[in-house]
């Protein structure tokens, strides 16, 4: 891994530790990640191989007409989070912006037609959204403060020479936009106020002012979604709660779920974030740490780990935690409790 990767991970951390961040663990965790993930894989094209030859040398497989393959893609309503009812949209009330880290106050579906992932998020004082596709890159932050908005990082490249800033509205509210070069393109920032006592931002590459706030009116502050993950954590340490939650969802019909992890932390700004993954392969070796009924096993000193079918499970104590011990993590991992259909976001 490089120096500037190192550099990138700790950038883009940093606004949730709320200091400095040693991207060190992370960095290691992806290195023996990635070749426990190239070995399996090798096998498993090894045994595709010979599974399909002797498949083919016995029998040749018709799909019947008139139905669609399980991997057919979907609208760009799957990426959408199931809807909140009676739950409030930002414009109605705006103080509960960022603080309900189940719920996210916004709506964006003509910014996810092209998009081909989305990730929500939503906890300790924003709500955001990030699409990305074949065609186009966004992500929209709203918060109950400007400051809040220049604390967040920049997930989309540019040259790092914004533009002067000039006034624009967006449906009506005030606001104002910029841009910063991008090779052959131009990333522009769109900020503005949704309400008073409510502060929107999208970034988006686009063709000019115009279409970026053009973009930004189509964001929709009337209803409000629950962010969901296929999992729950039943067992928590003392004072612990739900900071943020934070999803990815693709278009595939058989595989929609790409990523989920929830944040818990306390008063005393202890704090650990639980992510899982659908896993790869057919099994994995089992562990020799005891997390309540599963078995786990470490990632170098900071990262436990453990399969619980059909997911990878990861509790980060450092990098992406801050505070809590090994015996806190496993804990938490003990009291995990999977969705029973990783294919119908509705039910989690």
């Amino acid at each position: 891994m490089s120096t500037d990767l190192d550099q990138r991970l700790a950038a883009m951390l940093r606004h949730r530790a709320g200091g400095d961040v040693d991207p060190t663990p992370i960095v290691e965790h992806a290195r023996r990640r990635g070749r426990h993930l190239r070995l399996r894989r090798q096998g498993l094209i090894v045994g595709g191989a010979a599974a399909a030859c002797a498949a083919l040398a016995a029998v040749v497989m018709v799909v019947p007409t008139g139905r669609a393959p399980d991997t057919a893609p979907l609208t760009s309503a799957a990426l959408a989070l199931p809807d909140a009812p009676g739950r409030p949209g930002a414009v109605a009330r705006p103080e509960v912006v960022g603080a309900d880290p189940g719920v996210v106050h916004f709506a964006a579906p003509t910014l996810v037609e092209d998009a081909e992932y989305a990730t929500w998020s939503t906890g300790r004082g924003v709500e955001s959204a990030e699409f990305r596709g074949p065609t186009g890159h966004a992500r929209f932050a709203l918060a109950r403060s400007a400051a809040t908005l220049d604390g967040l990082q920049q997930t989309l490249s540019s040259a790092g020479r914004p533009q002067q800033r000039t006034d624009v509205r967006v449906e009506g509210r005030p606001g104002v936009a910029w841009y910063d070069p991008s090779g052959d393109r131009q990333l522009w920032f769109v900020r503005w106020q949704p309400a008073d006592g409510l502060w929107a931002q999208l970034d988006i590459y686009a063709a000019g002012r115009d279409a970026a706030t053009g973009a930004a009116s189509r964001v929709r502050f009337d209803g409000a979604h629950r962010c969901v993950v296929p999992f729950r954590l039943r067992s928590l340490p003392a004072g612990a709660r739900l900071l943020e939650c934070s999803v990815t969802l693709g278009r595939s019909a058989r595989d929609p779920f790409h990523e989920g992890s929830l944040v818990v932390g306390d008063g005393s700004g202890r704090w650990l974030t639980v992510r899982a993954q659908p896993a790869p392969g057919n099994g994995s070796r089992a562990g020799d740490l005891v997390a309540g009924p599963y078995r786990a096993r470490r990632q170098g000193s900071d990262v436990l780990e453990m399969r619980v079918e059909p997911c990878f499970v990861e509790a980060f104590l450092k990098g992406w935690g801050r505070g809590y011990t090994e015996a806190d993590g496993l804990a938490v991992l003990g009291g995990y409790q999977p969705a029973r259909d990783l294919a119908r976001p509705t039910s989690w």
